[in-house]
């Protein structure tokens, strides 16, 4: 398993220290190896970014493997020979359920093998056992857990390893709520490492149509949501809804959630995780957006017109 291949995702490395400890005191410690990757890009971490120190994305290198990261992965793979595969990831706070009336806390994926998406024997194991782990943690959380997309990308690592034939799941931490801090999402992915482990251990046999259909009733995600929402926003003779991201800002070893504006009356954004609505607030509010109107930000790479 490997953690933070994408710089800026920490949620999941997190989350991998107390599930250590606790398979470091189990039964299955005795019975399996484990190979972890922590931190798959040190270099991203430290300077807070997706990309590695040459700018890449190692999640789009399994097929050149031109930065040394994705040759250690691979060597480890073939070295290892693992039985099945994690790979772990945070996801952006946009994603929702289709119809928007809630947020993604986390979700998770059996990778496509190829082109047709054709379910292997070995995406069935990683179905089965994606299942197993979103039956543990929904008992555990009242926060929404969604199947990722499966759209097949050969330059992604976890399609590689499944066409491989290798089990591979790929787990997204997301958000909860307001908790930026994603402490309870640690908490669900450390639950769903161990729920994981156990479901692996097991020797339980489960029909495939069962895990197809379990595993294809898992609720979807969809991009529709943002970080804040601010309705109903004066402008003219008419009102506009304003749809605001963060953007993460590492300066002097400090991360700051900087608010930055993505959209006026974006049709797509059907909720938020914070939502002001002006018509609410009793105030004069002197506020308009013209056509053509053009917002520039260096510092945020922000262009945005109108």
């Amino acid at each position: 398993m490997w953690s933070q291949m994408h710089g800026n995702e920490s949620t999941t490395t997190r989350a991998l220290i107390p599930f250590m400890d606790w398979f470091v005191k189990s039964d299955n410690f005795k019975k399996y190896s484990l190979y972890i990757i922590p931190v798959l890009n040190p270099d991203g971490l430290k300077r807070w970014t997706r990309e590695n120190a040459n700018s890449v994305d190692l999640n789009r290198d399994a097929q050149n493997l031109s930065q040394p990261e994705s040759v250690l992965l691979k060597t480890a793979f073939e070295v290892f020979q693992p039985d099945y595969c994690f790979n772990l990831h945070d996801q952006r706070t946009i994603y929702g359920t289709p119809d928007g009336s809630k947020g993604i806390h986390c979700s998770f994926l059996s990778p496509a093998a190829d082109e047709s998406r054709e379910v292997t024997p070995a995406r069935l194991k990683a179905m089965n056992v994606i299942n197993q782990i979103i039956d543990c943690i929904s008992h555990d959380s009242n926060h929404i857990i969604g199947r990722y997309g499966d759209g097949f990308n050969a330059n992604c690592v976890g399609d590689t390893f499944q066409s491989l034939g290798v089990p591979t799941i790929l787990f997204e931490a997301g958000q909860a709520d307001d908790d930026y801090y994603r402490t309870e999402t640690v908490h669900s992915i450390f639950k769903s490492l161990q729920r994981a482990i156990e479901v692996i251990a097991s020797s339980d046999d489960v029909g495939s149509q069962k895990v197809l259909s379990e595993y294809h009733s898992i609720t979807p995600i969809e991009t529709n949501f943002c970080d804040i929402l601010i309705k109903n926003v004066p402008s003219g003779k008419s009102t506009v809804d304003l749809s605001i991201m963060y953007r993460e800002v590492l300066s002097d070893d400090i991360l700051y959630f900087v608010p930055f504006l993505t959209g006026v009356n974006d049709t797509t954004v059907k909720n938020a995780h914070r939502i002001i609505d002006m018509s609410l607030i009793d105030a004069v509010v002197d506020f308009e957006i013209s056509t053509g109107q053009k917002i520039i930000s260096n510092s945020l790479d922000i262009q945005i017109f109108y």
